[in-house]
């Protein structure tokens, strides 16, 4: 393999390329992106750093004497990604003005599907529906550092020098060898962070902000209310940390509004709610049921009717008994 993919690739994902070396990336990522539309593994296709070989190193030297650099072993981190999980890498490049580019690698989960791969570190996700999962440059040789939108679930492997962090909204998540849930929906106002095994650090992210006076530790939860700032701290049992990863489908004290968002993303489909919500909460759960059982329970249970479609389910409340 030419040196000169190495280095490449080494000086864009330290953000020491320059626009012309991180378009020529950016350009072939993005012809690689268009011709992997099925999931792939290692094993099914040999030749494929083979192939990723030849095709930068051609560009390069289409462009010799432009001093272009690149680093081979961050592309195959990302192509484990994909092949491990089928998983879309995209690379995105935000634009500023007078501003450097950011540039990440972004793991999604669409509605409805559920994820599991590793970072290049041996540290193993599990993605949840609706989520995604953005992996900052330096991630592995200057730190480790991510962030995340939606509800993943991880087991970190342990490295003092390079804390495990993750930004998720307001909150900065600091891992000290250990397993935890963190649920952090955009149109939700509470984060949650649950921890399994080992401790876990939570703070407000940026200068000024609280940090939390107790660490997290197992069969703990955190709630923080993105609304008032206030975290309250709870115990809770092994078992529900995380239920999602076993296709339980868990309610715990929810608005009919959580409940739609939930069934969003879960089922991948839209939901769409008539009628007055009020303060009614509901708990219950489901092991692996489909839809239609789900709303036939909590017809019963809330009073309220309900018509599924091919893509959406229309939800009328009634006035109903509220469920503990």
């Amino acid at each position: 393999m030419d040196s000169r993919i190495k280095e490449l690739f080494e000086r864009y994902q330290a953000g020491n390329a320059s626009s012309e070396e991180r378009q020529l990336v950016e350009d072939w990522f993005a012809s690689f992106d268009s011709r992997q539309q099925q999931e792939f593994n290692k094993e099914q296709h040999p030749d494929l750093f083979v192939q990723m070989d030849r095709e930068i190193a051609g560009t390069i030297e289409l462009n010799a004497g432009r001093n272009r650099v690149v680093y081979m072993r961050w592309l195959q981190v990302a192509a484990v990604l994909l092949a491990g999980v089928g998983a879309v890498i995209l690379y995105k490049n935000f634009r500023k003005p007078k501003t450097a580019p950011v540039n990440y690698a972004l793991i999604a989960a669409p509605k409805g599907v559920k994820k599991q791969f590793a970072l290049p570190d041996g540290s193993i996700v599990y993605l949840n529906s609706g989520s995604s999962l953005r992996i900052l440059p330096g991630f592995g040789v200057k730190n480790r550092v991510i962030a995340l939108s939606g509800e993943a679930f991880f087991m970190v492997q342990h490295d003092p020098e390079k804390p495990f962090m993750i930004q998720s909204g307001s909150l900065l998540i600091t891992d000290i060898g250990t397993s935890f849930d963190v649920k952090a929906y955009a149109e939700e106002n509470q984060i949650e962070v649950s921890v399994e095994t080992g401790e876990v650090n939570v703070k407000e992210a940026g200068p000024g902000k609280t940090i939390f006076p107790k660490s997290i530790i197992p069969n703990q939860q955190l709630i923080y209310n993105k609304d008032n700032r206030l975290a309250i701290l709870n115990t809770t049992e092994s078992s529900e940390i995380s239920a999602w990863r076993k296709n339980q489908l868990r309610f715990d004290n929810a608005s009919f509004g959580e409940i739609a968002n939930t069934l969003e993303r879960w089922y991948g489909v839209t939901v769409n709610l008539n009628g007055h919500t009020d303060s009614r909460r509901y708990t219950v759960s489901f092991n692996n049921e489909p839809v239609s059982n789900v709303l036939k329970v909590l017809e019963k249970l809330s009073g309220m009717n309900y018509q599924i479609t091919s893509s959406s389910i229309q939800i009328n409340l009634k006035p109903g008994k509220s469920m503990k």
